[in-house]
């Protein structure tokens, strides 16, 4: 048990500290979006706390703020903004329009998850999360360096 907390511990050490490194010497529009995506993905985390507790309207004002990156997010991608530290894919670029796309499916999961959250449908709320959630992740596979 102690070995598990000493690397739990650890962890919520580490990961928090890659990502500052990730984010080193980003500057203007890059990190501008990085930490938009930083804080999208605390979003999710949260939503998923807030799911267990039925907590519904924390759930819809943080989907909302995943919507709302979701519509601006092409916005933070303009041509030559892939210098490093981004994490950005040239894909982004050569095929703008399916990134485009992704972004549009990313809203709209958000907009599900935000009307199961109003409804209070718990098991609709569980299938917006992970419809959120697949979309990020379909993004990231496309669009997102390694």
């Amino acid at each position: 048990m102690k070995k598990s907390a000493t690397l739990f511990s650890l962890l919520l050490i580490a990961v928090p500290a890659t990502l500052a490194l990730a984010h080193s010497g980003a500057t203007g529009i890059v990190k501008e979006r990085m930490d938009m995506f930083k804080k999208n993905q605390g979003n999710l985390k949260a939503i998923k706390s807030h799911i267990g507790s039925e907590d519904y309207e924390s759930i819809i004002k943080l989907a909302d703020e995943i919507r709302d990156w979701a519509v601006k997010m092409p916005e933070y991608f303009p041509e030559g903004s892939d210098e490093k530290p981004s994490e950005a894919s040239p894909a982004i670029w050569t095929d703008f329009g399916g990134f485009k796309n992704a972004a549009i499916e990313n809203e709209t999961a958000a907009k599900q998850l935000i009307a199961a959250a109003k409804a209070e449908d718990q098991k609709s709320v569980m299938d917006g999360f992970k419809a959120v959630a697949a979309s990020c992740k379909s993004c990231h596979q496309s669009y997102k360096l390694d």
